[in-house]
C-alpha cells in the first residue's frame, strides 16, 4: 500500500522537526517535503505532490490564509494546526474548507489516525470540547450509519472526553475510573460504531452523537 506523503509547513525549526520525527515514526506515513513560509509551501506543493499539507504558518491572518488555502487545495488536503500562539482561528479553518484543524499536543497514536482519515474524505476537527459546538454542522465527516443510541452512557462520556483531547489516564481520573477500564470502554465504543480506531469514534460521538 502507498505511503500517504505529507507536506511540513511550519515556521519554527522545532515543531517542523517534531512533526517530521512523527510523521517517520507513524507506519504508512511519510515526509514528502518541508516548508517554512508560503512562498515555500507552493513551491513545494508543486515539486513534491503530497497528499495532505500540515499548515502551521503563524504570521498568516485572514485573506492571505485564504488565499494560500485555496491555492494549496487545489493540489492537496489541507490540516491547519494550531497552538497557543497561532493567528489562524476555527472559524477561519471553516470558512476556508480545510480538511482538518487541530492542536500540536496531539497524541502520536491521534496522530496517524488523523492523517488516515482525511486521506479518506474525512473531515476532522480536534478541539478542546468547549469549542466543539463551533463546527459547523454544515461540514460534517462523511461517516454514515453510525449507531450511537447503541452506546451506554458511560462510553459516550468517555469518547466525549477523548475527543475533548484528554488522555485514557485524564479521562479515568475525571470519571473516577480505572485506566484500564476507560480502555475496554473505548474498544467496545469502536466496535459498536464499527470505528476504524478511537479518534474515529470519538469525533463520530462528538459530532453526532448527544452532549453531557
Amino acid at each position: 500500500m502507498a505511503q500517504i506523503q505529507l507536506l511540513i509547513a511550519d515556521d519554527q525549526v522545532v515543531t517542523r522537526s517534531g512533526l517530521m520525527a512523527m510523521t517517520r515514526e507513524a507506519p504508512g506515513l511519510d515526509v514528502a517535503g518541508v516548508a517554512q513560509d508560503a512562498a515555500g509551501v507552493l513551491t513545494a506543493v508543486d515539486r513534491e505532490d503530497p497528499d495532505i499539507v500540515l499548515l502551521n504558518l503563524r504570521k498568516l491572518t485572514g485573506d492571505s490564509f485564504r488565499h494560500l488555502v485555496q491555492l494549496i487545495g487545489a493540489h492537496a488536503s489541507i490540516i491547519v494546526l494550531c497552538c497557543h500562539d497561532s493567528v489562524v482561528t476555527l472559524q477561519d479553518a471553516l470558512r476556508a474548507k480545510v480538511a482538518g484543524f487541530m492542536d500540536l499536543e496531539i497524541l502520536q497514536e491521534d496522530f496517524a489516525s488523523v492523517i488516515t482519515l482525511v486521506s479518506r474524505g474525512c473531515a476532522v476537527y480536534l478541539l478542546p470540547r468547549d469549542r466543539l459546538s463551533d463546527i459547523s454542522t454544515e461540514y460534517p465527516t462523511s461517516s454514515t450509519s453510525v449507531a450511537i443510541s447503541s452506546l451506554t452512557s458511560r462510553e459516550n462520556d468517555v469518547l466525549l472526553l477523548l475527543a475533548a483531547g484528554m488522555t485514557n489516564k485524564q479521562i479515568g481520573s475525571t470519571l473516577h475510573i480505572a485506566e484500564n477500564t476507560v480502555k475496554k470502554h473505548v474498544h467496545r465504543a469502536m466496535i459498536k460504531l464499527s470505528a476504524s480506531n478511537r479518534v474515529e469514534a470519538a469525533l463520530l460521538v462528538s459530532q453526532h452523537g448527544p452532549k453531557r
